[in-house]
Formats: C-alpha cells, structure tokens, sequence
C-alpha cells in the first residue's frame, strides 16, 4: 500500500511539472508574440512578470526594452 502511495504521488508531481512547463512555454510565446526578443522573453518568462500588464505597456506603445525594465 504504501509503495501504490508513492507511485501516484510521483505521477501527481510528473503532471505538475508537465503542467508547469507548458505554461511557461506558453508565457515565452505570448512574451516572443508581443515583440521581446528571445533571451529577454526567457527572461521574463522565468520572473512573475503581469503577462497582462506586459500587454497593456506595448499596447499603448511603450518600447519593449522600455516596458522590460517597467516589468522587471
């Protein structure tokens, strides 16, 4: 019994991590899709940048590397 314990919990983990790492796939994307160059994407991606916020920046014309530093 244990051991079926300690098997689900590592598949919950697995799911988690998978999980995670679409979302971040995902916020590099939306980052990369508003303009940010790659590394500055990762950047932010890796930090709790406001994906939302991030848009409204670039949206009312704020240069990228501008917002960044707002953001970060």
């Amino acid at each position: 019994m244990e051991e079926a314990a300690l098997i689900e919990s590592q598949a919950e983990f697995d799911n988690e991590s998978v999980e995670e790492h679409r979302v971040r796939r995902w916020r590099l994307d939306q980052f990369i899709a508003m303009g940010f160059a790659h590394a500055l994407a990762a950047t932010m991606t890796a930090s709790p940048v406001d994906l939302a916020a991030a848009r409204k920046l670039v949206a009312a014309g704020c240069p990228l590397e501008t917002a960044a530093q707002i953001l970060l």
